[in-house]
C-alpha cells in the first residue's frame, strides 16, 4: 500500500529528522482541506486546517454608514484646502470594524508505542504525487508512514505499516471551542464552535452561541487494522497493529462562496456539519485505501504535469542532501546559493506549482496570506486576503503554468465582492459600482478595515477591485472565452469601471484625479511630517486607467460600444496622466511629486503600470529602474518578488541575479522583519510565513524565461547568469500560445509555440528575432 519508490530530482523536498516545528513541516491540501505533517517516531503531529474556516459568519461585514458621504466629502474639502491633518482625521472616521481571521482546525496526535531508539529516518513531500512519507528503521522493526489528502471526497489518509505489532493511539486537541466528542467503535467525531470574532488588536477571542453568528463545525475520524481495538471514551486505541489506515475528514457550516454570491447566507448547523463528514468518511472507506491513492495520483498528476522546468545540469544539483542542510550549504558558498547549487531554482518552481494547486481548487476559498495552512491564532495579519497586492500575487503565474482552474476560487470571490461592493459603494460613498478595500476575508468584506484606530496609508484604499478584475482580463489574454468574458468578466469588469469613474474627479487643470489617494501602505512628507492620503496616487491612476481601457477593449470585441460606461470610459481615459518621471529621475508616487517618507519603502505600487500591468514602458523604463534602484533591493518576501518580477520586465539579468540570492537566503539568521528568505520548509517569509513569496517567484522566474504581455514573444529576455543550462515545456503565453524553450551556455537552442488558432506572431531572443505564421493546434519551430 505505501510505494516505496522515491521521486528523484527536484522533485522532491526531504529531511533525515522530524519537524521541530511548524515552519519546518510539509504542507499537504486538496483546497479545501489542509494538514502540516511533522513526521516523528513515537508520536507523529498533524496540524488539520479547513479552508472555509474562518471566524464571523456573513453578517459580520454589515456596517452602519451613516453620514459617511458626507465624511467623505468633508475629507475632500479638507485636501483641496492643503490641511493634510484634518483630511487624515476624517479617513480615520470613515474606518469601519476590521474584516475577519482564518483559524486553525484541529491537531491530530498519532503515537506508536514501544519503539526502540530509530537507527535511521526520512520523511519527504512528493511533489508529483502529494504524498508524504516517512521511512524509520529501529533496532526491531521498520516502520513506514505515507499520508495524501483525496480530493474526492477531499479525505486524508495515512498508511501505517509495521514489522512487528504495535500499539497504535489516536487523540484530537483543537484550540477551538469544543462542543463535545462521540466515538462509536472505529470512529471518533468532534464537534466545534468557531469564534464570532478575532480582533487581532486587542488580541482577544470572542465566541457567541447564537448559530448565525459563527459557524459550527465537525471533524470525522476512523481507522481500519489488523490489531485489537482498545476501550476509550474520546480517542482510538489499538494494541497488536502491523497495519493501519486512518482517514480524517473535516466540515463547516459555511455555505460557500457561490452561495454567498447568490445571496444564500444561512449557515449549516452542527448536524449538518457532523453528518456532512461522516458521509465523507463512509464514502472513503467504501472506496478503500488503495482506489483513494490511485484516484488521487492521477488527479494531482493532470495538474502538474502540465508544465516542466529543468534547471543546471544533474552533477550541480544538492539533492542528495536534506533539503534544509542544501539550503545552508548553497547559501554559505560565496559565489551564491543558485551559482553553487542551481537546481533549488527548480524545486521553488516545483514547489510553488504544488503549493498553488494544493490551496486553491474549484469550490473552495482562494490562497490566503498563507494559502491555507496555518496553526496561529490569532493569525498574523489575520491570515486573510490582503487585496493590494498579495492575493494577486498569488495568483500572477496560474494562467501561465496552465493551471487555470486553481483561479477558480478567485473568480468566486471576486463575485462575491461585486454583490457586497456594489452595497458598500452606495451607502458608504454615494456611488454606483463595487468597490474592495485593503483587505478582505471569506465572507466577502468589502467595507474599510482599521477600526477607527487604523493608518490612513493602508485603509484609505477602494481601488482593490479594480486590481482583482484584472485577472479576469488575464484568462481572456491567455485563451478567448466569449461566454466566460460575457457572463463572469464582463459583469465584474463594467461593475468595477463604474466605480472608478465615479471615483475621479476634477483636478481644475482639464484633467482628472482622484481625492482622497494612497499609495498602498506609503506616506510623504510635507513640511516634515508624514501622511498617507493625499491627491491622485500614480497606483490609482493607473488602475482605474487601465480597467477603462481594458472596458473599451473588451466592449468592441463583445459588441457593446454603445453602454454608457464604455462611453464614459472612452472619454475619461485622454483626461487621466499617465505615469510620468519626476524629481531625481524616479517615476512619481503622486502626481505633485512630494518628498517620500520612507525611500525604501517595500510596496512599488506606483510601478504597477511596468509589472504587472502591460503598458509600453519605452518611454519610462530609465525611471522604472531608477525608482527601484532607489528603493533597494531588501525587503520581504513578496517585495523581492515583485522586484524580481519588475528587473525580468525590464530585461535586467543582473539585478535578478541579485534578487534572486536574496529570495533563496536561509531564515536561520534573523535580519529583522522586513527581511525575506525561505524556512527550512522551504515557504518563503515576510517574515513571517506569507505564501504570496512562493507564488510570487513563479511569476518572476517565468519573466526572466519570457515575456509575452505586449503581443510580442520574446524568449530569455532576463535570463540570470546563475541558470546558464535548461529547458521549459508546456508554459502558456498570452495570445493564446503554448511555449517550449531549451537553452544551454546562456544561448537560446531550440524553441517552439503553438496556437490556439492560426495567427502570425513575432517572435525575439537574445540573438535574433522572427516573424511566424502559425496554424491552428500545430507545433512550430521557432527559427
Amino acid at each position: 500500500m505505501i510505494d516505496g519508490d522515491l521521486i528523484d530530482g527536484e522533485h522532491r523536498l526531504w529531511y533525515d529528522a522530524p519537524a521541530p516545528d511548524w515552519l519546518a513541516a510539509l504542507p499537504l491540501g486538496d483546497g479545501r482541506l489542509a494538514a502540516m505533517m511533522f513526521g516523528g517516531v513515537r508520536e507523529q503531529r498533524i496540524q488539520l486546517n479547513h479552508g472555509s474556516a474562518w471566524s464571523g459568519s456573513p453578517r459580520s461585514g454589515d456596517q452602519d454608514h451613516s453620514g459617511q458621504p458626507e465624511t467623505l466629502a468633508e475629507l475632500r474639502e479638507a485636501l483641496a484646502a492643503g490641511d493634510h491633518a484634518a483630511a487624515e482625521a476624517a479617513a480615520v472616521r470613515l474606518q469601519d470594524a476590521d474584516s475577519q481571521s482564518y483559524l486553525p482546525f484541529v491537531d491530530l496526535f498519532l503515537e506508536q508505542d514501544g519503539l526502540a531508539e530509530p537507527l535511521s529516518y526520512r520523511r519527504e513531500l512528493e511533489l508529483p504525487t502529494a504524498t508524504h512519507t516517512e521511512l524509520i528503521e529501529t533496532q526491531d522493526r521498520p516502520i513506514q508512514r505515507a499520508a495524501f489528502i483525496a480530493a474526492d471526497p477531499s479525505v486524508l489518509v495515512i498508511l501505517v505499516e509495521s514489522g512487528q505489532p504495535t500499539d497504535l493511539r489516536l487523540r484530537l486537541e483543537t484550540p477551538l471551542r469544543l462542543l463535545g466528542t462521540r466515538r462509536e467503535s472505529t470512529m471518533i467525531t468532534a464537534d466545534l464552535q468557531l469564534p464570532s470574532d478575532v480582533d487581532l488588536r486587542r488580541d482577544t477571542i470572542s465566541w457567541d452561541d447564537d448559530p448565525t453568528a459563527a459557524l459550527r463545525a465537525a471533524v470525522a475520524v476512523r481507522w481500519q487494522h489488523d490489531g485489537t481495538d482498545a476501550e476509550s471514551e474520546d480517542e482510538l486505541r489499538a494494541t497488536g497493529v502491523r497495519r493501519c489506515v486512518i482517514m480524517i475528514t473535516a466540515a463547516t457550516g459555511h455555505p460557500g462562496l457561490a452561495a454567498l454570491a447568490a445571496g444564500r447566507t444561512e449557515l449549516g448547523d452542527l448536524d449538518s456539519c457532523r453528518r456532512d463528514a461522516v458521509e465523507r468518511l463512509g464514502r472513503a472507506v467504501r472506496l478503500g485505501a488503495d482506489s483513494l491513492q490511485a484516484s488521487h495520483r492521477e488527479d494531482f498528476a493532470r495538474q502538474y504535469d502540465r508544465v516542466e522546468l529543468s534547471i543546471g545540469k544533474a552533477q550541480q544539483r544538492g539533492s542528495e542532501l536534506p533539503t534544509d542542510r542544501r539550503l545552508d550549504r548553497a547559501n554559505a558558498d560565496p559565489r551564491g546559493p543558485l551559482t553553487a547549487d542551481p537546481g533549488l531554482a527548480e524545486l521553488l518552481f516545483n514547489y510553488g506549482r504544488y503549493l498553488l494547486i494544493s490551496s486553491s481548487r474549484p469550490g473552495g476559498h482562494p490562497a490566503n496570506l498563507q494559502g491555507i495552512w496555518n496553526d496561529r491564532l490569532p493569525a498574523p495579519w489575520r491570515s486573510n486576503y490582503t487585496i493590494n497586492i498579495n492575493l494577486q500575487m498569488n495568483y500572477w503565474a496560474a494562467e501561465a503554468i496552465g493551471l487555470t482552474e486553481c483561479l477558480e476560487p478567485l473568480y468566486d470571490l471576486i463575485d462575491v465582492l461585486r454583490v457586497r461592493g456594489e452595497k458598500t459603494a452606495r451607502e458608504k460613498y454615494g456611488l454606483p459600482g463595487w468597490l474592495a478595500h485593503h483587505n478582505t476575508d471569506g465572507w466577502g468584506y468589502s467595507a474599510m478595515p482599521g477600526a477607527a484606530v487604523g493608518q490612513p496609508r493602508w485603509s484609505m484604499w477602494p481601488l482593490g477591485g479594480l486590481w482583482l478584475v484584472r485577472h479576469l482580463v488575464e484568462r481572456l489574454n491567455h485563451r478567448w472565452d466569449e461566454s466566460f468574458a460575457r457572463e463572469r468578466v464582463w459583469p465584474a469588469l463594467r461593475g468595477a469601471a463604474e466605480f472608478g469613474l465615479a471615483w475621479l474627479g476634477e483636478a481644475g487643470d482639464g484633467t482628472l484625479g482622484t481625492a482622497p489617494s494612497t499609495s498602498p501602505e506609503n506616506a510623504f512628507l510635507i513640511d516634515g511630517t508624514a501622511y498617507g492620503v493625499g491627491v491622485s496616487s500614480t497606483m490609482d491612476l493607473t488602475l482605474i486607467s487601465d480597467t477603462l481601457r481594458q472596458l473599451t477593449r473588451l466592449a468592441g470585441r463583445l459588441g457593446v460600444d454603445d453602454d454608457p460606461v464604455v462611453a464614459a470610459s472612452e472619454a475619461a481615459l485622454p483626461r487621466i496622466p499617465a505615469p510620468s518621471i519626476g524629481r531625481d529621475g524616479l517615476i512619481k508616487e503622486w502626481l505633485s511629486d512630494p518628498e517620500q517618507a520612507e525611500p525604501h519603502h517595500r510596496h512599488v505600487s506606483h510601478l504597477y503600470f511596468c509589472y504587472p500591468g502591460d503598458h509600453d514602458n519605452e518611454d519610462l523604463a530609465d525611471g522604472v529602474r531608477a525608482s527601484l534602484d532607489a528603493r533597494g533591493d531588501e525587503s520581504t518576501g513578496w517585495s523581492l518578488a515583485w522586484k524580481l518580477a519588475l528587473r525580468a520586465r525590464l530585461g535586467q539579468a543582473d539585478k535578478v541575479s541579485d534578487l534572486l540570492k536574496l529570495i533563496f537566503r536561509d531564515m536561520s539568521t534573523d535580519r529583522g522583519g522586513q527581511s525575506g528568505g525561505l524556512y527550512p520548509n522551504l515557504f518563503a517569509a515576510h517574515p513571517p510565513y506569507q505564501i504570496d513569496g512562493n507564488f510570487g517567484y513563479l511569476a518572476g522566474l517565468l519573466e526572466s524565461l519570457l515575456h509575452s504581455h505586449d503581443g510580442t514573444l520574446r524568449l530569455l529576455p532576463a535570463l540570470p547568469a546563475e541558470l546558464p543550462d535548461g529547458s521549459l515545456t508546456g508554459i502558456r503565453a498570452r495570445g493564446g500560445l503554448t511555449v517550449s524553450l531549451n537553452w544551454a551556455g546562456g544561448v537560446l537552442t531550440e524553441a517552439q509555440v503553438t496556437a490556439d488558432a492560426d495567427r502570425t506572431l513575432d517572435v525575439t531572443w537574445p540573438t535574433g528575432r522572427t516573424t511566424l505564421r502559425l496554424t491552428r493546434n500545430t507545433p512550430t519551430p521557432i527559427r
